[in-house]
């Protein structure tokens, strides 16, 4: 993750709430176990311990996760020792929260990533990296609303569900939890002055307003006509173009009300 990117979804995870939010939804199925008034501020080291935050598939993650946990034992025991405590060592858990596109294809285990001698297997100690993804199948219970938006805006997004006519549901969504979705996801539609004005934005207002926006900017390019003309040419720069801007064929043949077959055919003859 750049620093952004990084320095933009700590700022968010300060809140403990939200912080306990994401540990309640992975580790108990959603029900209120962590609280955010037990939370303890560490020093910054000990916090990337607690929360790694991930935009790229590192294949090295699950050994960062393992030291980042003995790190943090190692420090707690320290702590008692010169306090000359003798209590046992609470428990630590690493989340490793990914927020890219594509679904995590590296080792969340250990053993995924060593060649064990079978002769040493038992001796092996293996460890297990706990992982959320935005990408992934798992549907976790939020309890917390801006962290539900955060998490399955960004899901919505990068599956392409949201330029189905599907963002209604979220309703309204402050425009601090946008922001951080805007950099996370870096889709065009949500650069919106309405992100500094107002303290909440409709999701599908804010779709449809970009749309409004950028059809008069491709009409004044002449694309628009072109398609209403049937101009294949036209017809190609146009999808090319909101393909890179991150859409879809499925959700361009929705905005457009044409076949994704149309589309899949005219950019087989680019």
């Amino acid at each position: 993750m750049n620093k952004i990117k990084d320095k933009t979804m700590k700022e968010f995870l300060e809140n403990n709430a939200y912080f306990v939010d994401f540990f309640n939804a992975y580790f108990f199925d959603g029900e209120r176990v962590l609280k955010p008034e037990n939370c303890e501020e560490l020093d910054s080291e000990m916090n990337d311990s607690h929360m790694d935050l991930e935009k790229h598939v590192d294949a090295s993650m699950v050994v960062r996760a393992a030291a980042y946990e003995y790190v943090a034992y190692d420090r707690i025991l320290k702590k008692l020792k010169k306090n000359k405590a003798k209590e046992k060592l609470p428990m630590v858990h690493i989340l490793v929260f990914y927020t890219g596109e594509k679904p995590w294809n590296a080792a969340r285990q250990l053993s995924q990533l060593v060649e064990v001698d079978e002769r040493f297997e038992s001796y092996f100690h293996d460890y297990q990296m706990n992982l959320i993804e935005i990408t992934g199948n798992t549907s976790y219970n939020f309890n917390e609303e801006d962290v539900y938006n955060l998490f399955y805006i960004c899901r919505s997004i990068y599956d392409q569900s949201i330029y189905e006519g599907k963002s209604n549901h979220f309703g309204l969504v402050k425009s601090s939890v946008l922001k951080v979705v805007k950099t996370l996801t870096d889709v065009e539609w949500l650069d919106l002055e309405e992100l500094e004005e107002k303290e909440e934005i409709e999701m599908c207002e804010a779709e449809k307003r970009w749309l409004e926006v950028k059809s008069k900017e491709w009409e004044a390019e002449g694309i628009k006509k072109g398609i209403e003309q049937g101009s294949e040419k036209k017809e190609l720069e146009m999808y090319q173009k909101m393909m890179d801007k991150g859409f879809g064929i499925k959700a361009i043949a929705s905005i457009f009300s044409v076949s994704e077959e149309s589309i899949e055919k005219l950019l087989m003859k680019a």
